[in-house]
C-alpha cells in the first residue's frame, strides 16, 4: 500500500475528538505534493524537524503538556517513515547493501567481532570495554532520549572536521569503519552533502568514531596516531571503500592485522609504525572516551547516527532526500 493512502486511512480512522492528530495527519498529506512515496518520505522529515523545534521550545518555555503533546505527534510521524523505510540492524550483512566491491567468502571470518590479534597482541572489542569499563557511575549527565529535543554539539579538541564552525548547520556523525551503512552512506550521501552544504559554508560536519569491534579502533588509531590530521578523512575513505579487503564481520580475512597494515601502506605507514599505533594505549582509552560520550549524552547504540543541530537522526532518517528536507528546513529559519 502506498504510504500516502496509509495517511489516508489513518486520517479516515481518527475520531474527531483527536484534534491533534487530525491536524498533523493533514498537515503531512497537505505538504507531500503529488504523493509519492518519495515526496512522503520528504514530508515527513521535513515536518518532524520543524516539530522537533517546537517541542523543544514548549520544554524550555516549562510548557511540559504541550512538549508531551508535540512529541506524541513526531512519535506517530516516525511510526509512517518507518513503513517508508523499514529500519535496518545496527550491524547489518554486508550483503545488506549495494557494494561494487567483490561478494564476501562464504565462510566465517577467522577473526570474531569480539577479538582479535594485532601485532601480537590480543585486543578485546572496544566496544565490550566501553560497556564493562567505562559504564557511567557516580555523578553523569542523563542520557539523552530518542524523543528529547535538541542537545548542544560540544566540539571535542581531537575532532576531525570540514567546514566552517560558524555555519549555521552543524553535523555529528558517529560511525565505524567495519559499518557497511557507513561505507555505502560516506560513498553516495556524503559527496552531496559536502558538495551542497560544507563546501558552501552553510555546515560544519564533525565525525567521531563509534568503534563496534577491536578493528574499527584499529583503524581509528591508525588514522589519528600515525597519520596527519589532514590525511584523516582520506584514510577513513579508503577504509570504507575497501571493506572487503580488510573487515572480519563478513569477509574471509585469514589475518586482520596485516589486512589493516597493508591498507595503512597505501598511506605511506610502514607496519611497524602501524603497530605502534594499533596498539597505543593512549589512543584507545581516547576512543573508549569518545564512545563512552556519545552513548552517556546522545543515546548512540549504532551507527551510523548523525547529530544534526543537537538533534539526533537515526540512519533509517538519513537517506539523501530526507536530509536535504531536514537541512533545507533548517536554514530556511536561520
Amino acid at each position: 500500500m502506498a504510504l500516502k493512502d496509509r495517511l489516508n486511512d489513518a486520517l479516515n480512522e481518527t475520531p474527531p475528538e483527536n484534534a491533534a492528530r487530525l491536524e498533523t495527519l493533514r498537515s503531512v498529506l497537505s505538504a507531500a505534493g503529488g504523493g509519492s512515496d518519495a515526496e512522503v518520505r520528504v514530508a515527513l522529515t521535513r515536518i518532524i524537524s520543524e516539530r522537533e523545534q517546537r517541542a523543544a521550545s514548549f520544554s524550555a518555555a516549562g510548557q511540559s503538556e504541550l512538549a508531551r503533546t508535540e512529541r506524541a505527534e513526531i512519535d506517530a510521524l516516525r511510526g509512517f517513515l518507518r513503513l517508508a523505510s523499514p529500519e535496518a540492524p545496527a550491524t547489518p550483512k554486508k550483503s545488506d547493501v549495494p557494494s561494487t566491491a567483490a561478494a564476501p567468502a562464504a565462510n566465517a571470518p577467522l577473526f570474531s567481532r569480539t577479538q582479535m590479534i594485532i601485532g601480537g597482541v590480543a585486543v578485546v572489542a572496544l566496544a565490550v570495554i566501553v560497556f564493562l569499563l567505562l559504564r557511567p557511575s557516580g555523578e553523569s549527565e542523563a542520557v539523552l532520549p530518542a524523543n528529547a529535543g535538541p542537545a548542544k554539539i560540544s566540539l571535542l579538541k581531537d575532532d576531525r572536521t570540514m567546514g566552517s564552525p560558524d555555519a549555521p548547520i552543524k553535523m555529528l556523525e558517529y560511525a565505524a569503519p567495519t559499518c557497511p551503512h557507513c561505507a555505502h552512506f560516506a560513498m553516495t550521501v556524503m559527496p552531496l552533502i559536502k558538495q551542497q552544504y560544507i563546501d558552501t559554508g552553510k555546515m560544519f560536519y564533525i565525525f567521531r568514531t563509534f568503534p563496534l569491534s577491536a578493528a574499527d579502533g584499529a583503524v581509528e588509531s591508525i588514522a589519528r596516531a600515525c597519520l596527519p590530521a589532514d590525511k584523516y578523512f582520506q584514510f577513513i575513505d579508503l577504509m570504507f571503500r575497501n571493506q572487503p579487503k580488510w573487515d572480519p564481520d563478513g569477509y574471509q580475512i585469514a589475518d586482520v592485522g596485516a589486512a589493516i597494515k597493508n591498507m595503512a601502506r597505501v598511506m605511506g605507514v610502514g607496519p611497524e609504525q602501524a603497530d605502534r599505533c594499533m596498539t597505543d594505549k593512549s589512543e584507545q582509552e581516547r576512543i573508549n572516551q569518545v564512545a563512552q560520550d556519545a552513548m552517556t549524552r546522545y543515546n548512540i547504540q549504532g551507527t551510523p547516527t548523525f547529530v544534526i543541530n543537537g538533534t539526533v537522526v537515526q540512519a533509517t532518517e538519513a537517506s539523501w532526500p530526507e536530509l536535504k528536507a531536514r537541512i533545507d528546513s533548517l536554514l530556511s529559519k536561520k
